[in-house]
């Protein structure tokens, strides 16, 4: 990736943020309002102390799925902004190539999610009492290593879209899905290590909330699923980039 193209990116999240402030602030009342309902509908049930451990992975797995939802979903509302706006074009145009644009652009929105995710973390944790010790740096690293396998089903939704433009169904119910997927086992390796960002998920929370130390194998495995996943979906995409090229819907909407 080009820092030339980094910059760039991050310029223009900085500049889309300030400009759309309300959409900004809006996102993170509404995502942060609907944790607060179901933390205290889950509350409701527990009837002894011994279950109050469910909670924090309640507020754990929020905090991860805040995460995942905002990586995943960058490059295909992206793409479908991009087409919509009318200039996917010039994207396409770029000497650097679009899946470089896009996986720049991936980078910066992960880099701006583990700040609002970490907003959110403390807000909520504030609003419910509820706190846990988030060890930062650790959850950070995890997550940045894993979150490849997000951008790689994020390219895989894209390719469809630069065919089909609309897409919203398939994106909504992959971001439902990272509901589930946060909260399966991926470690040790088993057949759930397969899906997208399990391991990485089953790893931060090994690390952070049950604070067991970090085996390499586990690491290697986050590793493999994240470089599986990203390669993956830039194949897909440049396979639907040039579908798409060959019958004229780029820019089409």
């Amino acid at each position: 990736m080009s820092l030339h193209l980094l910059v760039n990116e991050t310029r223009l999240q900085y500049y889309e943020m300030r400009q759309y402030w309300f959409e900004t602030v809006s996102a993170l009342a509404f995502m942060t309002a609907v944790f607060i309902g179901l933390f205290y509908g889950v509350k409701s049930f527990i009837v002894n102390q011994q279950d109050a451990s469910s909670l924090d992975g309640l507020l754990f797995g929020f905090i991860l799925w805040s995460f995942a939802s905002s990586a995943y979903g960058s490059i295909t509302k992206s793409v479908i902004e991009d087409t919509q706006k009318g200039y996917i074009e010039q994207l396409f145009l770029c000497p650097k190539g679009f899946v470089r644009v896009m996986l720049c652009r991936a980078t910066i929105e992960a880099l701006s999610g583990l700040i609002i995710m970490t907003i959110i973390a403390y807000l909520s944790m504030w609003l419910t009492g509820n706190w846990i010790t988030l060890h930062l740096p650790m959850l950070y690293g995890i997550l940045l290593l894993a979150a490849p396998s997000l951008v790689g089903l994020g390219l895989m939704v894209s390719g469809l879209a630069l065919m089909f433009k609309r897409v919203s169904t398939i994106g909504a119910m992959l971001t439902l899905a990272l509901m589930g997927l946060v909260a399966l086992d991926g470690l040790p390796l088993n057949l759930f290590s397969l899906l997208p960002f399990v391991a990485g998920s089953s790893l931060a929370r090994l690390a952070v909330l049950n604070h067991q130390p970090l085996e390499l194998i586990d690491i290697l495995i986050v590793a493999g699923n994240s470089a599986g996943y990203l390669f993956a979906g830039i194949l897909i995409f440049t396979y639907c980039e040039k579908r798409a090229k060959r019958h004229n819907l780029i820019g089409q909407y």
